[in-house]
């Protein structure tokens, strides 16, 4: 039989179509394979943690909460044993009409230890005195709240306090303040300690910290630009260092939050909220 260059061209055709059509069955089965074998299944993903950090304000129950931990207390002395070991000291409720509005849940560490002492001391300072200062002196609406929320992680105990300040037509100023403290060593954990107990590097957080400030104040010109009246960050200032770091804790799941409430030395509610898995 006479092989025409017509009949090997047809051939050709045919063999392409049938490798083409092979592979286009084989690239589907085994991508799709591929695909569901090797995608990562992350516990937490970024989209959860700023969520989290979206959620911090409506955290504050007024209770300790121990997330199911087993907490060995040896070594530990309570100040009142009838009570546990955070709980709330003063739970009051004042209103006079036109004058202020007082909503008071203020917690007492009850161990003791010199550290834990001052603490007290300074949350009786700023909370109580400043209640009674109102009370006594207020001439315009106030409205004045205090509420806590504290939790335990393995051993580590953490306290935030939350007061919220709205004297006549000031803005409203929100305060914070945290306290962390290891029943393990019978000691208040520093932030350099913190970062260590969650295996976390000082490069990583600085990182992150600078990213999400930068973000926010970003947002924040975009408001004030638009002729809203919002707080300004100072982005050179120190108080994003590590070693500046006072307002941290570990919360829910274990998830260490770094806190820059700029309502502590400025009349805001203004704060921003840092989550670390």
């Amino acid at each position: 039989m006479k092989i025409t260059a017509r009949t090997i061209i047809f051939g050709l055709i045919i063999v392409f179509c049938i490798f083409a059509i092979n592979f286009g069955v084989y690239w589907q089965f085994f991508r799709n394979t591929n695909t569901n074998t090797i995608e990562p299944e992350a516990p937490i993903t970024s989209d959860n943690t700023e969520q989290i950090e979206k959620n911090f304000k409506n955290i504050f129950e007024n209770k300790l909460d121990y997330q199911g931990n087993n907490v060995n207390t040896i070594g530990i002395t309570k100040k009142d044993s009838t009570k546990d070991l955070i709980y709330t000291w003063v739970s009051a409720e004042r209103i006079v009409e036109n004058k202020y509005d007082i909503k008071l849940n203020i917690p007492r560490i009850n161990i003791s230890n010199t550290s834990v002492e001052k603490f007290n001391e300074k949350v009786k300072g700023l909370y109580v005195d400043k209640a009674n200062d109102i009370i006594v002196n207020a001439t315009n609406n106030t409205v004045y709240t205090v509420e806590y929320m504290s939790y335990i992680n393995t051993n580590i105990m953490s306290l935030v306090i939350k007061s919220t300040l709205k004297e006549g037509n000031n803005p409203q100023r929100v305060i914070i303040q945290t306290y962390n403290y290891n029943l393990s060593t019978n000691e208040e954990i520093t932030f350099a300690q913190m970062l260590e107990i969650k295996g976390l590097q000082e490069n990583t957080v600085k990182k992150t910290i600078s990213e999400k400030i930068q973000k926010a104040n970003t947002e924040a010109m975009k408001l004030k630009n638009l002729g809203y009246n919002v707080y300004v960050r100072d982005l050179s200032s120190d108080m994003y260092e590590l070693k500046n770091i006072t307002n941290f804790m570990l919360g829910e799941d274990n998830n260490l939050y770094i806190i820059y409430p700029y309502g502590n030395n400025n009349f805001t509610d203004e704060m921003d909220v840092i989550v670390f898995e």
